[in-house]
């Protein structure tokens, strides 16, 4: 293991460890308020296909994003990983339905029935570990989302998480690593094209 690779994993370990104490009442209400920042940003309200993770253990939820923009008529995309890529596939219906999520690989829920496959995304919500000031995230270290970030068009990446995971240093990055456009955590919106701090 590399240097760059063992820090990445000590950050990774410690702030999983961290979110992994939160209580599952802790969960759901950071969670709204992430989430309402988001409902809220001209990002979302301008969008019309969302590519949203489902999220597993500790992440940020996503329900509420989820089911307003399917309410508001945006296209809900979702993904699936397949040949060790992730894609992002319509949602089949018009309706949310949990139960018919399964686990995939990995431990990932992904939807049982799936629509077209999607290949432009004008927003995507993006899970982490860990994130800092200049847009560098850590996530569980396969990279499939900074792949995906790669290759697909995407306007604009915004990624989920709670306030201590918005460290005050700068990640490790290697080349590969993909930037984010912004975060959304409980004390506000973080744009980080502009550099602005919580509102």
């Amino acid at each position: 293991m590399t240097n760059l690779a063992a820090e990445k994993s000590r950050i990774r370990k410690s702030l999983l460890e961290r979110r992994n104490k939160l209580s599952s009442s802790e969960i759901y209400e950071k969670s709204q308020f992430i989430q309402l920042h988001v409902l809220n940003s001209q990002q979302f309200l301008r969008s019309d296909i969302v590519g949203v993770y489902l999220p597993i253990g500790t992440e940020v939820r996503t329900e509420e994003i989820i089911r307003n923009a399917i309410s508001t008529g945006k296209k809900v995309a979702l993904p699936k990983i397949e040949s060790e890529k992730i894609k992002f596939y319509q949602l089949y219906d018009k309706i949310f339905n949990e139960e018919e999520l399964v686990l995939g690989k990995l431990g990932v829920k992904e939807p049982l029935k799936i629509g077209r496959r999607v290949n432009r995304i004008d927003l995507l919500i993006v899970p982490g570990i860990g994130f800092d000031n200049q847009g560098s995230r850590i996530g569980y270290g396969r990279g499939y989302f900074d792949e995906y970030l790669r290759r697909a068009k995407v306007s604009f990446s915004l990624g989920l998480g709670y306030e201590f995971q918005l460290v005050p240093y700068n990640l490790p990055r290697t080349p590969l690593d993909q930037a984010i456009d912004a975060l959304s955590i409980e004390t506000g919106f973080v744009d980080f094209k502009f550099k602005s701090k919580p509102s």
